[in-house]
């Protein structure tokens, strides 16, 4: 497993350097569009180190935890960097367990941390049995999966999944999402929905504050809007519009976390070169 991990990425390594040497780079300084945030850091990785985090992310203030899928290449991993300096403290590569990869799941997404488990959504190449799959934290060691109940199954994808302190998963399709959907974490019993009072598209990513699910999309090209999403209404409101730098990137997960230095939300983007953690604070 180490060495099939290590010759993919070296392979985007190559990759990367090919990309670098006619001159394209994961470059420019994103910036705030609209709204009241401000961006307070960007730590910046090549596509090479990148891939393993480059989908989703959760955050415990002193770590985070970054969640890395190439469904093609049959690539998963979770990554630990250092909230502070950046530095990538440990890669778990090829990380899903060969019954499910038999099965045909090929790809993580977004997650969270909970109860001292790590949860991330996890999708299987057809899209017919979505899931949530859970690690340790600490070893990164995979502890469970369970598949999401049919009746909550939309068009098979779950791009993200987010739980608040009552133990009740949220998430969405990837698209054309008119709702909310609720799980009990502990067996993935079906609770509801919460209908939404607009439409969005091309949702990546989704973490609680304050009340609120707070969403990222993939919608656009350099500008990206982050969503605010009252739980008990369904009101959809545009929190703030981000710009992701001269080239355009996809906006992936997002981790909302106090690390100390104003942020609260973090948020991956990912390019042909790179994979960028922003992280913003809300005025």
């Amino acid at each position: 497993m180490e060495k099939t991990a290590s010759f993919i990425r070296r392979s985007l390594s190559g990759l990367f350097a090919v990309l670098m040497a006619i001159g394209v780079s994961l470059s420019g300084e994103p910036y705030i569009a609209s709204g009241d945030a401000e961006l307070t850091r960007s730590l910046i990785y090549n596509f090479a180190d990148g891939v393993s985090f480059m989908q989703g992310l959760a955050c415990d203030g002193e770590i985070y935890y970054g969640f890395g899928a190439n469904k093609f290449l049959n690539y998963n991993a979770i990554t630990k960097i250092d909230v502070r300096s950046g530095e990538i403290l440990e890669r778990h590569e090829m990380c899903l367990p060969k019954d499910l990869m038999r099965l045909g799941y090929s790809h993580l997404g977004d997650g969270c941390l909970h109860e001292g488990k790590l949860y991330i959504a996890l999708e299987d190449f057809g899209f017919r049995h979505p899931g949530v799959i859970t690690y340790d934290p600490e070893t990164l060691e995979y502890l469970d999966f369970k598949t999401v109940p049919d009746v909550a199954r939309g068009n098979g994808r779950i791009p993200w999944c987010e739980i608040d302190d009552s133990g009740v998963l949220y998430f969405t399709q990837s698209n054309e999402v008119t709702e909310l959907r609720m799980l009990r974490a502990s067996d993935m019993s079906f609770i509801g929905t919460i209908p939404l009072d607009r439409t969005l598209y091309k949702v990546q990513g989704g973490e609680l504050l304050d009340g609120r699910m707070i969403m990222v999309t993939n919608e656009g090209k350099r500008e990206k809007n982050i969503y605010s999403v009252d739980l008990g209404t369904g009101h959809v409101e545009i929190l703030f519009v981000r710009c992701t730098g001269k080239l355009d990137a996809e906006g992936e997960g997002i981790a909302v976390s106090d690390t100390g230095d104003g942020a609260s939300l973090h948020i991956l983007d990912s390019g042909v070169c790179g994979v960028r953690i922003g992280s913003y604070a809300l005025k």
